[in-house]
């Protein structure tokens, strides 16, 4: 053949026309087709083949033999992944015979036809890559299972039972379960106080009796949970609060829960369902859970919660603590982090929610009021923020009158004025360094005492800059701010956190009268923490920081504008 095959149809004019001589001749008339077929690629791929092999030419020199087979493989690959080549392929596998396609299997139709049969694979020219080989193998490997009548079930009953279990729904937990739990739990414990034996006497007496549904005993083994198991396996918030009498009774639980000083393991159980039930309820309010705001005022709830328990163990275990009895500093510590965490998504609620908690917010800032009134809890947070960001944010939220009230009934104010004063160092500092340094770990390396006490005075003075800034226009009421300290012990009550209407009670009593003269040394006592800061850069330039300087230069220069202060440098 004197001219080049331009098109697959005169490729195969040919070879049929050289298969048509005599037998002896087909291995020959064989090797004639393939260098048709050589011709055909080359007019079909005349240009990519040039392009690679003058590629490879050029880079032959400058690498071994190895990246040579490297480059080449690539090359290839590259040349059979281009749409001229898969063209050309498609069209020769669909039209070619396979007797040119399997040279081996030439000689009978009958042979042809059996290795057509055997072939369980797509058929792809010699030469394919390997990504095509495996694309082949996946279709055909990767049929749908059958059933025994030949045809294929798409029956989603069908697919749920092939899975065995693995579409199970897990169990809702109904907020009358946990209620119904907690009752139970509390009636064991008390027979078990008197007669640990009664009460499971009378458990495995129902449980047998032939009387007994199956319902009834699957919903009595169900039963069988405590309060805290059903809590930790409770998934959707609208079960767990289905009314607002509901909810609180959950709460109380919680909180209950959060109490118990003689298990400590399940404590801590409480806190991670507190952490749990908070996540799942966020979730909703960012949208995620298709509930839009719904559970606003769980998420408070919950966060309250956290403050009693702080409040409860600052009060309790550590401010208060005897030497050698057990406390547990990693919850304490967690709650801390907690707090503050859930504080910062509170306040991003708040501030873009067109509806607030306002009736909670009084109750709240009280509370956290009341934490920074604890020496180890302010110490804590001091380490974790000591610019008391937070504070500032919430102290927003109220209007600087009923913020002043606050101070004045929580006593904050008078508590950090004296920790100005004594730069940060109390006994609760160094209680809790000696607790860390009893729990040091040689990979870990803890804070020094210096750091603890640095931290508690630069969050006291950011608290009291925060007081000045947004109380400062009431002349006549602020220094009570500073007066008196009521004990934070006020916030809890026997049964939990006081209520909304106790916390109106609080906030209600009047102050007291303050003369000329104690509102200038209330004044004096104030505004020295930064006169001293602002002195102290000035005699050793580089050893206060530069923002925290001016800050309290903005600090002094609002007390003189205001004029509700009598301001003198020493």
């Amino acid at each position: 053949m004197s001219t080049t095959n331009n098109n697959l149809s005169d490729f195969l004019s040919f070879h049929s026309s050289s298969s048509s001589s005599s037998s002896s001749s087909s291995d020959d008339n064989i090797n004639v087709g393939h260098d048709a077929l050589d011709q055909l690629l080359e007019s079909k791929l005349g240009k990519e083949l040039t392009r690679s092999a003058q590629k490879l030419e050029r880079i032959h020199t400058d690498n071994t033999s190895d990246q040579n087979r490297i480059l080449l493989e690539e090359e290839v690959a590259q040349l059979m992944d281009s749409a001229a080549f898969q063209q050309m392929n498609a069209q020769i596998i669909q039209e070619c015979p396979l007797s040119l396609l399997f040279p081996s299997t030439h000689g009978t139709a009958a042979a042809v036809e059996n290795r057509r049969e055997d072939d369980d694979t797509n058929i792809t020219v010699v030469g394919s890559n390997k990504k095509s080989r495996e694309e082949a193998s996946a279709t055909t490997t990767n049929k749908p299972p059958e059933a025994a009548g030949g045809a294929t079930s798409f029956s989603l009953f069908d697919l749920m039972d092939s899975q065995k279990g693995a579409f199970t729904i897990p169990p809702r937990i109904m907020a009358q379960q946990v209620i119904d739990a907690d009752q139970r739990d509390n009636t064991i414990a008390m027979n078990n106080s008197n007669d640990g034996t009664i009460t499971n006497a009378v458990s495995r007496s129902f449980n047998n009796d032939d009387s007994t549904t199956q319902a009834t005993k699957n919903k009595n083994n169900n039963n069988n949970e405590s309060a805290l198991e059903l809590l930790e396996q409770a998934e959707d918030m609208e079960d767990l609060s289905p009314d607002v009498q509901s909810w609180e009774q959950i709460q109380s639980i919680l909180y209950r829960g959060l109490m118990n000083t003689t298990n400590l393991e399940e404590r801590r159980r409480y806190f991670k369902v507190h952490k749990s039930i908070f996540d799942k309820c966020q979730r909703n309010i960012r949208g995620g859970g298709g509930g839009g705001g719904m559970f606003r005022s769980q998420s408070w709830g919950l966060t309250l919660n956290i403050v009693g328990l702080i409040l409860s163990l600052s009060n309790n275990e550590f401010d208060n603590m005897n030497d050698g009895q057990r406390t547990d500093l990693d919850l304490y510590w967690d709650s801390c982090h907690h707090l503050l965490s859930s504080l910062s998504r509170l306040a991003v609620e708040y501030c873009t929610s067109s509806v607030g908690n306002e009736k909670e917010m009084e109750r709240m800032i009280l509370g956290l009021c009341s934490i920074l009134c604890s020496d180890v809890s302010s110490c804590v947070l001091a380490m974790m923020e000591p610019m008391a960001g937070w504070f500032e944010v919430w102290a927003r939220f109220v209007g600087p009158s009923r913020l002043m009230v606050i101070l004045r009934v929580s006593g904050l104010g008078d508590v950090v004025l004296r920790r100005c004063e004594s730069r940060g160092r109390n006994e609760a500092s160094e209680r809790l360094h000696g607790m860390l340094r009893q729990r040091a770990v040689s990979s870990v390396v803890l804070p020094t005492l210096k750091d603890l006490e640095e931290s508690n005075f630069l969050q006291s003075l950011s608290i009291l800059r925060v007081i000045v800034s947004r109380c400062g226009a009431a002349w006549g009421s602020t220094g009570s701010i500073f007066s008196c300290h009521t004990s934070t012990s006020s916030f809890l009550s026997a049964d939990g956190i006081i209520t909304f209407d106790e916390v109106q009670a609080m906030l209600g009593t009047k102050p007291q009268s303050l003369s000329v003269e104690e509102q200038k040394k209330i004044t004096t006592r104030v505004v020295q923490p930064f006169l001293d800061i602002i002195l102290l850069a000035e005699s050793t330039p580089g050893l206060v920081d530069a923002e925290l300087e001016e800050l309290c230069t903005q600090t002094v220069s609002l007390i003189q504008q205001q004029g509700w202060f009598y301001v003198y440098r020493c």
